[in-house]
């Protein structure tokens, strides 16, 4: 019974998993429009904007999912995330929470 119970629950885990990891490359390379307010870097010189470097991944990845769905406003970020993809999301929050 124990060895049935962690089997459903370890194919549970690997369900639940993601299927695709997020590549910080390609949100490194999506990232070149960001930098003009966050900086090459992830790094903003104007406390007007965030710091995106080192947040955590899962809440940058939200926050770029409610501008882009209209669930958080913003006259400038509402327009630039409204074209970015699930994968792009992913991508861009991967590589700002690698940046230290």
């Amino acid at each position: 019974m124990k060895f049935i119970c962690t089997l459903i629950f370890m194919i549970t885990l690997l369900l639940s998993a993601p299927l695709m990891a997020a590549d910080a490359a390609a949100g490194k390379a999506k990232a070149a429009t960001c930098v003009a307010c966050h900086g090459p870097e992830g790094v903003s010189v104007n406390p007007m904007w965030p710091n995106l470097a080192g947040q955590k991944e899962a809440y940058l990845a939200k926050q770029m999912r409610d501008f882009r769905d209209g669930r958080r406003n913003d006259p400038v970020m509402g327009p630039m995330a409204k074209g970015l993809s699930d994968e792009d999301i992913a991508n861009l929050a991967a590589y700002y929470a690698s940046l230290k």
